[in-house]
């Protein structure tokens, strides 16, 4: 289990419990990014190993590839340091994907790509999947891998936000599924707590760098203040909270429309090359699936 951290003391013995309350035992590895508050102090009392990187040095991907190379786990999950596994089973319920042998990470999600469908069972992404609906899916906000499938396949440590989904377009073009679930999903509530410049500036970083490599895998044009307005007025989830207008005045909702807008449409204007080289290392043979 790696859990980035930083400046996470608020909420970090929290999500460590909730590790330690699981059904399937797990070794606990933290990853701290330069925090100031007491975090390592704490990770170092609750955790099985605890790894400093400095902050100039973090990016999530790099974070998540120092983590797992020290992980001894065939499986390896990654959960934020402000997230919540949803029950005590999440672990286990996430290890029964991969009974399936063409499975290479698991993921929760509650509904089908393309759609407010709630899922009601065990969804298999493939690559088709992902180039019809490229800003779906793979998120390490609560995921887990093969660790012969990263081995193979790092996380880019280049990309300043979205190395889950660049990974996942690698690992879907290698012939793997990921397995999405309702079971495993983890709110994203976390994302709304430093407020709405914090969530517009993570939003936009997110899809700007989602503009950046998912052209290479599937045609994916800026959106119009038309559509954003269309979305924000029409495109409303099921589960989202309140109802009528209340629904579509949620600021932090209509911050990460804007977010997703602008980050877009940068990606746009600066001209994107039409492939994409992934910053991770790339002299490593891709695994191919059995």
């Amino acid at each position: 289990m790696i859990v980035r951290t930083k400046n996470s003391a608020r909420t970090l013995a929290c999500v460590l419990a909730r590790l330690r309350g699981q059904t399937v035992a797990s070794e606990i590895i933290v990853v701290d990014s330069g925090s100031t508050d007491g975090t390592v102090a704490l990770a170092r009392r609750l955790a099985d190993r605890v790894i400093a990187i400095p902050a100039e040095r973090f990016s999530f991907g790099h974070a998540l590839n120092v983590g797992a190379s020290v992980a001894r786990a065939p499986i390896h999950f990654a959960l934020s340091s402000h997230a919540f596994p949803p029950d005590s089973r999440w672990l286990e319920n996430s290890l029964a994907m991969y009974d399936r042998s063409d499975v290479a990470a698991t993921n929760g999600a509650a509904s089908r790509p393309g759609s407010h469908e709630p899922l009601a069972e065990t969804f298999h992404q493939t690559l088709a999947d992902a180039r019809a609906h490229p800003l779906w899916g793979f998120s390490n906000t609560g995921s887990s891998w093969r660790a012969e499938v990263w081995a193979a396949i790092p996380f880019d440590e280049q990309l300043a936000a979205s190395e889950d989904k660049e990974w996942a377009f690698r690992v879907l073009a290698a012939g793997w599924a990921i397995a999405f679930d309702p079971r495993l999903l983890i709110g994203d509530g976390h994302r709304r707590h430093r407020g709405i410049r914090a969530l517009y500036g993570r939003t936009r970083r997110e899809f700007t760098a989602i503009g950046s490599f998912a052209p290479a895998y599937a045609p994916l044009a800026p959106i119009t203040v038309g559509e954003l307005l269309r979305e924000w007025l029409t495109d409303i989830p099921p589960h989202a909270p309140y109802g009528g207008w209340r629904r579509r005045l949620n600021y932090f909702r209509f911050t990460e429309l804007v977010g997703k807008y602008r980050g877009l449409r940068h990606c746009a204007a600066a001209s994107p090359p039409a492939s994409y080289e992934p910053g991770a290392p790339t002299a490593i043979p891709i695994l191919k699936r059995p």
